[in-house]
């Protein structure tokens, strides 16, 4: 009875061993199954290429330089094709005697043969970069740190194209050169984002300002819709090597087209805007001596000798100081500011989801009540600060019969091989055509006439304001660092585009910014924008 449990114990024993047996080495196949199935591909990253940026007229803004790469399965047939490619025979013969594929860069297209597929790749920024104070760069990961890169950074990786290349590849993990090559394709180079911006007149306003060697800004934009044409900041930087202008003492890195500066006698249009809509006569006049005494503060006219008698047209042509602080005195503080506002002064422009300029500063009520401070702020100086686009925001107002545009920078977006465009605000009227056709006619008269004679165009005439502005900032040899502007509008008769012009420290409006002006119309005449 006893040997009888133990042999059938012993049968149970060998039976449960040999289920436990099998279990352990179906395991042990389904894992082999899985690394072989592991091993048996290879993929090649070939590139990953971030969502395009157009211009207005669909031009690349980016992604426009391309280079060649090749993805390289090592046999005899294709070191024969890439031999001249190496830049030596020593690195040539070290990547073909393996057998695993590799990407290289090369001349072109002609050395696409067996083993050896080529892609063409382009390069985020070429050298002729255009707008980086705009278009913003991307760090070493790919990832967008300013501008339009930052801001819709999660949209251009979505929709970037990535190639991939997959090899079959053996135990050994060598690639099979028989079993060609899978190429894999994701996303589409041509989706992206369409900004308002002209590229060729981008650029032409880039070439103005550095031929000018000066820092500042110049800022174009579309009178009747606020689309922002160009907006160039000087000095620039590469995105390609941002670290080079970090520390750079010029600061190549500011946006100069959306920060906030004193603005000097540009604001005097304002001030004009709203003694008329005040209903205060433009035949008005008033006698400069060359100086004023407010409150016991002397204020000093541009000319020391003084305008003499002139009327608000005058006075605008010749930018006299005390003409305006005696009209800003007329209007009164509350009404000046409140129009100010109205203008969208001290509020920062969005321009494209969160890229805003800075606000710039408005004096308030209380500081108002100073009779000085009233006397600044009448000819734009003291407490007052603005952008370029804050500034051409005005001009536009004034250009378009009196309706306030919102400047935008996108006009669509490209997915799917189709442009969606972007809804953009209406315009708000804030001062009468009467009022923004008077001040049309005073700005012609400044142009032919008064300080703005330099930015007279070849074709067409303009209207504009120059201005000087002080800072109150000194430089090491102590002199003032005084702001040159022009604020202007082309054609002179139905305006089709604001300019404004701003030099840092460009000490006169109409020696440094008015001429730049002259060019830029030119400029907008000669790419055929001027509708007839």
């Amino acid at each position: 009875m006893g040997k009888r449990i133990v042999a059938l114990f012993s049968v149970v024993i060998f039976l449960f061993s040999a289920i436990l047996w099998r279990l352990s080495w179906i395991s042990r196949k389904e894992d082999f199954a899985q690394a072989a199935n592991r091993q048996s591909t290879y993929t090649l990253e070939v590139s990953r290429t971030r969502g395009t940026i157009y211009d207005c007229q669909g031009e690349k803004l980016v992604n426009d330089n391309i280079r060649y790469f090749a993805a390289v399965l090592p046999s005899n047939e294709s070191a024969v094709l890439l031999r001249d490619q190496f830049a030596s025979a020593d690195l040539w013969r070290e990547r073909m005697s393996g057998r695993v594929p590799f990407l290289m860069e090369v001349s072109d297209e002609s050395v696409q043969g067996e083993g050896v597929e080529v892609f063409p790749v382009p390069d985020r920024y070429s050298n002729g970069y255009t707008a980086p104070h705009l278009i913003g760069y991307v760090d070493a990961d790919g990832v967008g740190q300013t501008g339009i890169e930052r801001v819709f950074n999660d949209f251009l990786e979505t929709i970037g194209e990535k190639i991939d290349i997959r090899y079959q590849i053996d135990a050994m993990g060598h690639a099979l050169s028989g079993d060609g090559a899978e190429i894999l394709q994701k996303g589409s180079r041509s989706d992206g984002i369409v900004l308002t911006l002209h590229k060729s007149l981008q650029q032409s306003c880039e070439q103005i300002l550095e031929e000018a060697k000066v820092s500042g800004a110049i800022v174009v934009m579309d009178v009747q819709n606020g689309a922002i044409k160009a907006a160039a900041s000087a000095p620039g930087f590469d995105p390609r090597s941002v670290a080079d202008s970090m520390n750079a003492s010029d600061s190549p890195l500011i946006n100069r087209a959306f920060g906030a500066y004193a603005v000097g006698s540009t604001f005097k249009l304002l001030v004009a805007a709203a003694a008329l809509e005040q209903g205060i006569s433009p035949k008005k006049t008033y006698a400069c001596d060359g100086w004023l005494d407010v409150d016991g503060q002397i204020f000093k006219c541009n000319q020391l000798a003084g305008h003499g008698e002139m009327d608000l047209e005058q006075a605008i042509a010749h930018s006299c100081n005390c003409y305006f602080i005696q009209l800003a005195q007329q209007i009164g503080a509350q009404d000046l500011r409140d129009m100010a506002v109205r203008f969208g002064f001290s509020k920062e422009d969005l321009l494209a989801d969160t890229l805003q300029t800075a606000k710039g500063n408005l004096p308030s009520e209380e500081q108002l009540e100073n009779p000085a401070e009233l006397a600044n702020f009448g000819f734009g100086q003291g407490l007052l600060t603005a952008t370029p686009i804050q500034i051409c925001k005005m001009i536009a107002t004034i250009a378009n019969g009196g309706e306030l545009t919102s400047p935008r920078l996108i006009e669509g977006f490209y997915t799917g091989g189709v442009l969606q465009q972007e809804e953009f605000f209406s315009a708000n009227r804030i001062i009468s055509e009467k009022t923004a056709a008077r001040l049309q006619d005073f700005m012609r008269t400044a142009v032919i006439e008064g300080s703005g004679k330099l930015a007279d165009p070849a074709i067409g005439g303009a209207g504009g304001k120059t201005a000087s502005a002080q800072t109150g900032i000194y430089d090491e040899n102590g002199e003032e660092i005084v702001h040159a502007w022009f604020g202007g509008f082309y054609p002179a008769e139905n305006p089709q585009y604001a300019i404004v012009i701003f030099a840092e420290n460009g000490q006169s409006g109409n020696r440094a910014a008015a001429p730049l002006f002259a060019k830029v119309a030119n400029r907008l005449y000669g790419e055929g924008l001027i509708q007839e």
